[in-house]
């Protein structure tokens, strides 16, 4: 049978090493890279279908690819218990016995990793129209887990039913700081600024309702990402930034200056600034981060093109290149890697690539690293590709309107929804295209509308335009187009954050070659790369382009997944069991 990871969603064949109502066995998670390999770790219990790895703390359930994602959810026990302990910590950041008692937040033992050993926690329990999806517990030297497997939802989701306007911070103590003031319509995110938002994703219908919407994060560099993508996600027209004074958070903010003065913290919010109307005030944040650490660089995709070109969101890209030199190819292989490196969602308006199914296996074959076909790739390879491309990639193609404004806000829409980073329109011509004026104005205000769309949603356009036909050299061949040989307008060229042509080379019978040349033409700012020819191979089994034939066929997901394990597996230096100390100051 397979069974999945809620860890890392990996899927693996597993059988059972018994018939009894709970079996053990090696990890298929983290075994192969323990030191002890052959450690049973991992136990099955044959009753429930269900498992759990005492080291790595993964869950895993039997895979049912029909029934979407499952999850595990803890059981409620009804333990209300708080040590004294406890009750001291939480008096010393200003939270009081009754709020926690209406959290129905509990003191118990429970094994941590980072300790390798139960140890007395915290326990918040997230429940949602009175059913417990999850609980965060908190341990010594700021250590915490969620419950392995259980699905990750805001703590007090229930306000998005109950309230109009809605205060979103970054972890359960500054909700409870606001609760302690009396402000109920609190949520917080689960897993704090560096987690992913599936959350929203599944959610995202709740603040439909939701007029005003009040964020409080953090207010470090990590805080400012995750405001960021909110404003960007529930839209910044209702959303209002809430300012600590000199604190870091609402809790900080609550012990040094008291519940009295919250009131004044959602009185003295701002709106996200008016498009169109920017004072310095309004990107202060930004201004200091530059002032102190310079310029961020792109994101890189460990990819030979690395040393020419970045990565950044908010940019139109412009792509051209004649008729089967790989554009969309390339174009695939681009935004594979940016979501398998970086997260990055994606949505395609590809009408030259229907029926869609065709597109989907040109994605299989890149991610998985084999041919999509039932003899060369498994069965697990076909469930594990199904849901990672179902979860990072979707389709635009509204049969009856294909105008660029029927692409955007299609785009607009998924932008909120699934949180896309990137937009691929491949390509321009399949555009239907409605003329004014001249074909040069219409072009200069078709690609400001692009422009403005990326800036607008913090997503990276990509635009394929096919070039003029192009003349040939004094060998025969025909001639590297640049985006100034774009049908229409030089606008393509001038108006582009990145304008680069595929370029596929032939032998002396023009016969089309596996070689193929990235021509980066234009890197509008310096910190994000420079011009420059990269010369890679195209690999025909599975699409992907590198820069020999030491072909890669393995399977990206497989890599990445191993990469995360290793990445969570720090050793603890130090550690402090007597979390609790007898005294009001903060410890965590």
């Amino acid at each position: 049978m397979k069974i999945k990871s809620t860890i890392t969603g990996a899927l693996y064949e597993f059988i059972p090493a018994g018939k009894g109502d709970e079996v053990r066995s090696t990890c298929p998670e983290c075994s192969h890279l323990r030191k002890k390999k052959t450690d049973k770790c991992f136990a099955w219990n044959n009753k429930t279908d269900v498992g759990y790895c005492h080291n790595c703390t993964a869950s895993f359930y039997v895979f049912k690819p029909t029934e979407g994602k499952q999850y595990i959810a803890p059981e409620w026990k009804n333990i209300t218990e708080l040590s004294d302990r406890a009750v001291k910590w939480f008096t010393g950041r200003m939270i009081s016995q009754s709020t926690l008692v209406k959290m129905k937040i509990y003191t118990s033992q429970e094994y941590m990793p980072q300790f390798n050993k139960e140890v007395e926690t915290i326990c918040m329990p997230y429940f949602f129209q009175g059913k417990l999806y999850n609980i965060k517990y908190r341990g010594g030297g700021k250590s915490f887990k969620m419950h392995s497997g259980a699905e990750l939802i805001f703590y007090n989701q229930d306000a998005l039913l109950n309230y109009e306007d809605i205060i979103i911070v970054e972890g359960e103590f500054d909700a409870l700081a606001f609760i302690e003031c009396g402000f109920d319509n609190v949520i917080s995110v689960p897993n704090g600024a560096h987690g992913k938002l599936e959350y929203l994703d599944t959610y995202y219908n709740l603040f439909e309702n939701v007029q005003r919407i009040f964020i409080a994060v953090d207010q470090d560099t990590e805080g400012v990402k995750l405001r960021d993508e909110l404003v960007r996600r529930l839209g910044a027209e209702r959303c209002l930034l809430v300012g600590f004074k000199d604190c870091k958070d609402a809790n900080e903010y609550l012990i040094k200056y008291g519940g009295i003065e919250f009131p004044a913290l959602i009185k003295d919010a701002r709106y996200v600034p008016i498009k169109g109307i920017i004072h310095a005030e309004h990107i202060g944040q930004d201004i200091l981060s530059f002032y102190e650490k310079g310029t961020p660089p792109g994101k890189l995709l460990s990819e030979p093109f690395d040393e020419y070109v970045s990565w950044e969101t908010g940019r139109l890209a412009v792509v051209t290149g004649i008729p089967s030199s790989g554009k969309s190819e390339f174009i695939d292989h681009l935004v594979v890697k940016m979501s398998i490196c970086h997260g990055w969602k994606s949505a395609f308006f590809t009408p030259e690539n229907y029926p869609l199914k065709y597109h989907y296996s040109k994605l299989f074959e890149k991610i998985i690293g084999k041919k999509f076909s039932r003899g060369t790739s498994t069965e697990l390879d076909y469930e594990m590709a199904f849901e990672y491309i179902n979860d990072n990639f979707f389709y635009i193609l509204n049969e009856d309107d294909f105008t660029i404004d029927s692409v955007l806000t299609a785009a607009k829409v998924l932008v909120k929804s699934k949180g896309i980073k990137v937009l691929v329109i491949d390509p321009y011509n399949r555009l239907e295209h409605q003329y004014k004026d001249s074909e040069t104005q219409y072009i200069s205000r078709f690609l400001d509308k692009l422009t403005s769309f990326a800036r607008l949603n913090d997503v990276l356009v990509i635009l394929v335009a096919h070039p003029r036909k192009m003349d040939k050299d004094a060998t025969g061949k025909l001639k590297v187009p640049s985006l100034y040989d774009i049908n229409g307008s030089s606008n393509f060229y001038n108006k582009a954050d990145y304008g680069f042509t595929i370029h596929r080379k032939s032998d002396g019978n023009n016969i089309l070659l596996n070689e193929v040349e990235i021509h980066w033409q234009k890197i509008k700012f310096k910190y994000l790369g420079k011009q420059g020819i990269s010369e890679l191979k195209y690999n025909y089994v599975n699409g992907r382009f590198q820069r020999d034939t030491n072909w890669d066929n393995t399977n990206w997901l497989v890599k990445n997944i191993e990469q995360q394990v290793i990445d969570y597996s720090q050793p603890i230096s130090e550690i402090n069991d007597d979390f609790f100390k007898e005294t009001i100051v903060p410890v965590f």
